[in-house]
């Protein structure tokens, strides 16, 4: 077994939680394995994934929670915000000028619970709108990423966010090497965290648009949920 540093950034919904059993396995193996940096990193804002642990006991507290697609880093035990994060993504943000834009297409803003400093959530009719609006925003020179996803939800973030460049930021900070680093998901809205020359773990529950990724530093486990995260770190030798 590698027992050299190593960062370990997983997914939660439908990559960790699914399979209650596989996760108690998963978490004692974590936590006798004081080389490996945890992180879960979800489309959800850090307050709904603090819930979720709170309800959760075969969940082990992580070293870093990112949440709101990217655009949040807290530390695990404490829920303390990593003030630096928040600068990387304050400049060139304006937040209230992108609302106000956002709401004069007439999109409807998702509940307060998804809103944060760095994410505008939204409801839209169609991806034409999503079109208008990166046109809109690119005329404006305010510039943000937008990720359209589900056919009716818009978000719009920071340019410096997102779930994989997150990650290149906490790498980067923690002093690790890029190959140390490990990323776990299920979904399409993943693939941004597969980034090489990360290892990626796409567990057997996957979407088509995930296992669509191929190469040798993507690794497609068998298992699902969280015995398939167990699969893949230990076939890139992270675990026994």
């Amino acid at each position: 077994m590698n027992t050299q540093p190593w960062l370990f950034v997983s997914d939660v919904d439908d990559t960790l939680l699914g399979d209650e059993a596989a996760l108690l396995v998963l978490a004692e193996r974590l936590r006798a394995a004081p080389h490996i940096t945890v992180v879960y990193n979800s489309s959800r804002p850090c307050v709904s994934l603090r819930q979720t642990l709170a309800q959760t006991s075969a969940m082990p507290v992580p070293d870093y929670l990112i949440g709101a697609l990217g655009t949040e880093i807290e530390m695990g035990a404490t829920g303390e915000p990593l003030s630096d994060y928040q600068a990387h993504l304050r400049q060139g943000w304006r937040r209230e000028q992108i609302d106000a834009m956002m709401k004069g297409l007439g999109l409807v803003p998702h509940a307060e619970l998804y809103q944060t400093p760095f994410k505008a959530s939204y409801d839209v009719p169609d991806e034409a709108v999503v079109a208008q609006a990166r046109r809109l925003l690119e005329t404006a020179v305010l510039p943000a990423k937008l990720i359209f996803s589900g056919g009716k939800n818009l978000d719009v973030i920071p340019q410096t966010a997102g779930k994989g460049a997150v990650i290149q930021f906490l790498h980067n900070r923690l002093g690790l090497l890029a190959d140390h680093v490990v990323v776990a998901g299920d979904s399409g809205n993943d693939m941004d965290m597969f980034i090489p020359p990360f290892r990626g773990v796409i567990v057997g529950n996957a979407d088509a648009d995930l296992r669509r990724l191929a190469g040798p530093n993507a690794y497609q486990a068998r298992a699902h949920y969280a015995a398939g995260v167990l699969e893949g770190l230990q076939h890139w030798g992270v675990l026994a």
